[in-house]
């Protein structure tokens, strides 16, 4: 992809720290998303065939989640679907040690009249996270909602030919082979001086749709990093669906205004009692494992909060901690931030060396200790040493 871009204003540290917290909090939300994914194939709820929901076993049907309801959008329902261009995962194949980028898409549907938005995160294309929030808080004349990624930049005042206050041409090129035209978003008070955000909108220079996004540093000279783009993604806009078609899974608590990890209460536990608790065979590594010794079995609950800070979806979970790293498995029900495991014979790397496998059922998410990055054999060694605990 060329770009042409013109002479960009120096921005304010203020925008640098912006965009660095802004940064910081997708990766923070990529962390739980993807416990892998963070993400076979659940079929997508809400399209036109019919009703499907995730059930948190690897599996779709009919019937809702325990402790979910169905709620029916209250107009049209907002459709596009994310490719992310630089994820963050890496998939590694067992059987070579090979390792490369991981697809990452995020399908997103919203009903602005009722604030529901869902999204389902597909990894290589196997679901691994899908998940309902709320976008709108208050009532009456002092109700306000927030529209989500991409849908806010109409709010935003981002659209083909945005108001020169909002966001400023900053050149041409080609994105997948099609011309379009480069805006960037403005930050700063309209009534005074206004520096360039980083924030980066591509719109099909002839049918002037929106087709890409991307953020890039805008870091004062002489930063090395300055025009490095940190985050891109493709976007494809789709129509709009009836009330009808597409309509949520929501916690019986409502839905959160933020998608947060819910730990339920834990006790010591067995590997012999883990088909209880999972529903198939715990795997492990041994009594020990390369030195480092197995030193606690604990069994408990995890899963996303609802609008009242209670627990959603929870899965059981069985924790082994062999002291350098930690294994978290998981069985027949599993988190919505985890509904599947990785295409068989892969495993998904997140950049601090943790990683999602599968096995036998068993989904497993292994978190090294501490700030060493573990190296692509020593994580296909551990995942391939992982065995039935009989």
């Amino acid at each position: 992809m060329t770009i042409v871009e013109t002479p960009p204003q120096p921005p304010s540290q203020d925008e640098l720290e912006a965009l660095i917290e802004e940064a910081r909090r997708r990766a923070r939300r990529r962390r739980l998303v993807v416990a892998g994914a963070v993400v076979g194939a659940i079929a997508v709820a809400g399209v036109v065939a019919g009703l499907v929901w995730p059930k948190g076993d690897g599996s779709s049907g009919e019937g809702l989640r325990k402790g979910f309801h169905a709620v029916q959008a209250r107009g049209p329902v907002r459709h596009a679907l994310v490719e992310e261009l630089r994820p963050r995962l890496t998939t590694i194949a067992l059987a070579s040690g090979r390792a490369r980028t991981t697809h990452v898409t995020r399908e997103i549907w919203w009903d602005p009249r009722s604030g529901l938005y869902r999204i389902l995160v597909r990894d290589d294309g196997v679901a691994m996270a899908d998940w309902v929030q709320q976008t709108c808080f208050g009532s009456g004349p002092r109700r306000g909602c927030i529209a989500p990624s991409p849908f806010d930049l109409r709010s935003q005042g981002v659209v083909w030919q945005p108001k020169p206050d909002r966001a400023r041409r900053v050149g041409v090129g080609t994105f997948r082979g099609e011309p379009v035209v480069w805006f960037e978003q403005l930050m700063g008070p309209a009534n005074g001086r206004q520096a360039l955000s980083g924030n980066q909108v591509a719109f099909d220079a002839a049918t002037h749709q929106l087709v890409a996004l991307r953020q890039i540093i805008r870091a004062p000279p002489p930063s090395s990093a300055r025009g490095s783009i940190f985050a891109e993604s493709a976007v494809r806009m789709l129509p709009d669906l009836a009330p009808k078609q597409a309509p949520f899974a929501v916690p019986d608590g409502g839905a959160p205004y933020n998608f947060d990890m819910f730990v339920g209460a834990s006790q010591s536990a067995t590997l012999a009692g883990a088909a209880g608790l999972l529903g198939r065979t715990a795997l492990w590594l041994g009594p020990t494992y390369r030195g480092y010794r197995l030193r606690s079995v604990v069994g408990g609950s995890q899963g996303s909060e609802n609008a009242r800070r209670g627990g959603a979806g929870l899965a059981p979970v069985l924790t082994l901690d062999y002291g350098a790293f930690t294994i978290d498995e998981y069985g027949v029900t599993r988190p919505l931030w985890l509904l599947n495991a990785p295409r068989p014979g892969t495993l998904l790397r997140e950049p601090d060396s943790s990683f999602v496998y599968g096995r036998d059922g068993i989904v497993v998410k292994v978190t090294p200790a501490g700030r060493r990055r573990w190296g692509r054999n020593e994580l296909v060694a551990l995942a391939r040493a992982l065995r039935p605990a009989a």
